[in-house]
């Protein structure tokens, strides 16, 4: 983990906001918690200080036009509504332009990016769509995003199973189209159906 420098005006803020809640601190030997929070808060947020897009790198050459997916990226971010974690996986499917395609560990660290903000789990499907779109040039992009909020799992008990899909999609694989569905399809399906 990478270590971030903790503002101490950071540190008095949360100690302030913890206290008017009505939590002792010393009493219940919590003194070091508003500088944990204000440490992980800056971890949390460091993607603020980051370029999605330099996250690309050289494009690699090759004869492919098929599509090209990458499944499963598993994230974590937190909700700017309420400043709680929401987590869950990226699925993205991609038509290379004329055969240029980019690394894969290279979508990670996009995602890796985007998500260490606070976030709306919407406005990431489309960033991340959109990065792609620039920094590998498609002809098409698919971004699906399933996650699980904790602002609404912790505050109400009837959501504890539910999670939240979203999509972003352009080019040749804009929602309606034959290619969107065949993409829709390979991104969504369990691997026991492969």
């Amino acid at each position: 983990m990478t270590e971030h420098k903790v503002n101490p005006k950071a540190v008095a803020a949360m100690t302030t906001f913890l206290e008017v809640l009505g939590v002792d601190l010393k009493k219940l030997g919590m003194e070091k918690t508003p500088y944990r929070v204000a440490e992980a808060y800056a971890e949390f947020f460091s993607g603020l200080q980051e370029n999605p897009d330099s996250q690309w790198g050289e494009l690699i050459q090759t004869a492919s036009n098929g599509l090209v997916a990458v499944r499963n990226l598993r994230f974590y971010s937190i909700c700017e509504h309420h400043l709680l974690p929401f987590f869950g996986t990226v699925q993205i499917a991609y038509y290379p332009h004329n055969g240029q395609i980019a690394g894969f560990g290279h979508f990670a660290d996009v995602v890796s990016v985007l998500t260490r903000r606070p976030q709306l789990q919407e406005r990431f499907t489309a960033q991340l769509c959109d990065s792609i779109d620039a920094g590998v040039h498609t002809e098409g992009t698919l971004v699906i995003v399933k996650a699980i909020h904790l602002c609404l799992t912790m505050r109400n008990s009837t959501a504890l199973d539910s999670d939240i899909v979203t999509a972003a999609s352009s080019g040749c694989l804009k929602k309606g189209t034959e290619p969107y569905m065949e993409a829709w399809k390979l991104l969504t399906r369990k691997d026991t159906d492969e």
